[in-house]
């Protein structure tokens, strides 16, 4: 039984490697080095992911043909999270000779499968006239690096810009030139690149080099690292030479005899080679005059998304604005928008959200700026359009985006309670003074004598003395009503604490069925509730400012005031923000509880 389910399992998975075969697309490639040099030879590979009926060598009559084809097979099956892959391979390998310099094309060579036709890629391959490598010098059974000149290995620093303006981005790639048996590297010191804002590019780690004419000669090269600069000052600035430890082999023999059999016995022995890159002078043009009043530095190509979250809001709910750049360029150093919010918002730093990548092109992606505001009364209210300035070096000037205008509409919030947040006026309430002042009079003055005073008047003296028993009945009640409002103010003061502690435990239910949103609200009514108790000012009489200067009366430091206004801030943007953990919540409410105790001590 268990034999015949092995068997179904692998007719299966047979058949179904079949399957994947059949539906994999037929893939015939050529290669062969890029430059070779007169006389050397070199491999010529086709490979095929299918097998053929028939294979046609294209006619090679720039080089001769020493050896092939030799064929060969590879297979291999993958089974990675339950998917079944499986990849096999036909290569024809021919030996090829160059004879004549010049740049020759191979042709496409011509397979059939399955009754169909399919041709490889055409390769363009370089010949060059050879060159004798000099040996290694040895003396002895010791070697020396004299034999290896500037010319056989040297490192550049190469730059896709030598002037440029001031904010622009240009791409620099450090690259290796090498005649020699290379086996690594001991030290890879890069410039500082001062004066430029660097960013590195993601480059694959150099396992191997590629053959590349290099006036004349062939050399291995390869890619170290790749970067985006942008010059931050205008001027001639320097890129500081690159400096490396290469790793080279040579062949360690005996100078005593030579025969056929001395290379069985050489060694090879690794020795250290130091190279460096020249200095490059990079010319910064300084931006052209004119710049936009909404121009922060922004340099490329630039477009811009504004949006709100709601146009309708109520009182105290949170309004989000999302500005969005996107495009190439200096992404980076874009700074946020400058706003003009209504004064009866109360607004926050925005929250900068970054999606930048780096290329050989530039940087290029968005970056976000959301703007948390928060209405503090009821109205129509407009947000001028949002401006930014950029400048363009392909077209050497400056552009300027900009949004719509935004309407915003606050209704007073239902469950709105007597606690009140004062605000600075509004600009509508503004006006001009001088309209409000009405003189007294105007014109020329009018005197007329009055032949008899009221002194000595009976009536007189009888009105004299009810004003006085009126004013002192006045002042009797005042001051009786004052003694019991500092009755009831004693008793609010006494009981603050008391009653700060009862709203506290209140908000501990909201706190353990996670209810953020409530916790964060009975706080800041709890906080409220007790300097209004404790500082005898109405609810509707607070603000940060008086607070602030109340407990300072009272002899609190500055410290604690501070800590005071920040918690203040915490609890409001905590309504609005995104859920947070238990842990921040529990954080929070114990910070209000040592906040009420640390007053406490010190509001006697």
């Amino acid at each position: 039984m268990l034999m015949r389910q092995f068997c179904l399992v692998f007719l299966l998975l047979f058949l179904n490697s079949s399957t994947l075969l059949n539906a994999q697309d037929i893939q015939f490639t050529a290669s062969a080095p890029g430059v070779v040099e007169q006389g050397e030879q070199f491999r010529l590979v086709f490979t095929i992911n299918r097998k053929t009926e028939q294979f046609t060598l294209p006619v090679l009559q720039d080089f001769n043909v020493l050896m092939g084809p030799s064929t060969s097979y590879n297979q291999s099956t993958s089974v990675i999270n339950g998917k079944l892959s499986r990849n096999i391979s036909y290569t024809y390998t021919y030996i090829l000779q160059a004879m004549a310099e010049g740049e020759f094309v191979i042709p496409a060579a011509m397979v059939i499968v399955e009754g169909k036709r399919h041709e490889s890629q055409p390769l363009k391959i370089e010949v060059v006239s050879g060159s004798s490598e000099e040996s290694s010098i040895v003396e002895g059974t010791t070697t020396s690096l004299q034999g290896i000149g500037n010319e056989d290995l040297f490192v550049r620093l190469i730059v896709d810009k030598r002037e440029i303006y001031q904010g622009d981005r240009l791409t620099a790639t450090i690259k290796i030139y090498s005649r020699v048996n290379l086996s690594g590297f001991d030290d890879v010191r890069y410039p500082d690149f001062a004066g430029f804002l660097r960013e590195d590019i993601e480059t694959p780690p150099l396992q191997s080099l590629v053959r590349e004419n290099v006036n004349g000669q062939i050399y291995g090269t390869g890619v170290l690292s790749r970067f985006v600069l942008f010059p931050q000052k205008s001027g001639d600035l320097v890129i500081d030479p690159v400096e490396i430890t290469a790793l080279v082999q040579q062949r360690v023999s005996s100078q005593s005899s030579r025969s056929f059999f001395d290379d069985f016995f050489d060694s090879y022995q690794t020795l250290r080679k130091d190279i460096s890159s020249p200095e490059i002078k990079i010319k910064v043009k300084p931006l052209p005059a004119g710049k936009p009043l909404a121009f922060s530095g922004a340099v490329g190509s630039f477009r811009m998304e504004a949006s709100l979250d709601k146009n309708e809001v109520l009182t105290n709910e949170a309004v989000t604005l999302r500005i969005k750049v996107l495009g190439q360029g200096n992404l980076k150093l874009i700074q946020a928008p400058g706003i003009d919010f209504p004064l009866d918002f109360e607004s926050y730093d925005p929250k900068v959200t970054s999606n930048i990548k780096s290329s050989m092109s530039g940087t290029s992606g968005s970056k976000t700026f959301e703007y948390l505001m928060i209405p503090r009364f009821a109205g129509k209210f407009r947000i001028p359009p949002v401006k930014l300035s950029y400048f363009d070096p392909v077209e050497t000037r400056y552009k300027s985006l900009s949004s719509g205008e935004f309407q915003i509409i606050v209704e007073k919030g239902e469950n709105e309670e007597g606690l009140t947040m004062v605000s600075s006026p509004s600009k509508e309430d503004i006006r001009f003074i001088g309209k409000d002042i009405r003189f007294i009079q105007t014109g020329a003055v009018e005197l007329r004598l009055i032949g008899n005073t009221l002194w000595g008047k009976l009536w007189f003296f009888f009105l004299y003395l009810v004003f006085f028993l009126v004013f002192g009945l006045v002042y009797f009640l005042r001051k009786r009503k004052r003694m019991e409002q500092a009755n009831v103010m004693l008793a609010k003061n006494r009981k603050a604490s008391k009653l700060a502690r009862k709203r506290l435990k209140n908000a501990s239910h909201y706190l353990k069925d996670s209810n953020e949103g409530a916790l964060y609200e009975a706080i800041l009514k709890a906080l409220w509730g007790y300097l209004s108790d404790k500082l005898s000012i109405p609810a509707s009489g607070l603000s940060r400012e008086n607070i602030a200067v109340n407990l300072e009366k009272h002899g609190i430091a500055k410290d604690l005031v501070r800590a005071f206004s920040d918690l203040l801030d915490e609890c409001e943007y905590a309504q609005y923000a995104p859920q947070v953990s238990g842990s921040e919540m529990k954080l929070v409410y114990e910070k209000a509880v040592k906040m009420i105790v640390k007053l406490e001590q010190k509001l006697k």
